[in-house]
This record gives structure tokens, C-alpha cells and sequence, in this order.
């Protein structure tokens, strides 16, 4: 595949458009179509931004849809609006968690056994 050719994300436009809806339209649901997409396209691209990473680790892209996804549901607020800052940070530390990128020390790591406490929580409310 030639560089200049972006990676096929599945499911990432849907769920940047899911984003879309949450921050800009739960509070006032006559928001238009073009508006949502627009700024489904810059989560978008922000998202796709992190593709490569992913894919040189070996790691499915789709996993940006699915974090994505989580954005949706855990951190995504009516009235957001277009501030981009909050989605680039909280999908950094994401892709951080999932394809992981730096050796932590012994201290940054502890973290990472109450991240796997909360997943494992968040898993068994899915039972």
C-alpha cells in the first residue's frame, strides 16, 4: 500500500459521528446533518492520526472505533461542542493503554493493576 494511502479504520466514521451527536446535539437535537458530519470528520482525522501507531504494533485499527466508543460512553458530555483538545488527549492515553508505546518505571505501572481492576468490573456489569 503506497504511504500516502490512509489505513481503512473500520466502524471509525460511525462512531466519530456517534461523538458528533453526543456533544453537539443531546442538548439541542435540531443541530444539522452537515455540522455533525463536519465535526465527525475531525474526530475523525484526529482518530486516524493514532492508525499507524496501531498498525506497525500489530494491533487491529478498528480498536480506534472501539475507543472511540468509550469516549462515548464515559467521557462524552452534551455541549462539548467542537473543542478538539479533551478527544486528542483522551484518545492519546487510550491508545496509550491499549497499544502500549513507553517502558513505564515500577510506580507509573501500579496503575496499570487498578486499570485491570476496572476493566475487570466493567466487564462482569456486562454479564
Amino acid at each position: 500500500m503506497p504511504i500516502d494511502e490512509p489505513l481503512e479504520i473500520p466502524g471509525l466514521h460511525d462512531a466519530c459521528l456517534e461523538l458528533a451527536h453526543v456533544v453537539l446535539a443531546s442538548g439541542q437535537p435540531q443541530v444539522s446533518r452537515d455540522i455533525l458530519e463536519t465535526l465527525a470528520d475531525r474526530f475523525e482525522r484526529e482518530a486516524a492520526d493514532f492508525a499507524l501507531l496501531v498498525a506497525n504494533a500489530g494491533r487491529d485499527t478498528a480498536l480506534l472505533a472501539r475507543a472511540v466508543h468509550y469516549l462515548v460512553d464515559a467521557h462524552a458530555l452534551p455541549l462539548m461542542g467542537t473543542d478538539m483538545e479533551w478527544f486528542r488527549q483522551a484518545l492519546a492515553c487510550l491508545v496509550e493503554l491499549a497499544v502500549p508505546g513507553i517502558a513505564l518505571s515500577a510506580k507509573g505501572a501500579a496503575f496499570l493493576h487498578d486499570v485491570e481492576t476496572g476493566i475487570a468490573q466493567s466487564m462482569q456489569d456486562l454479564e
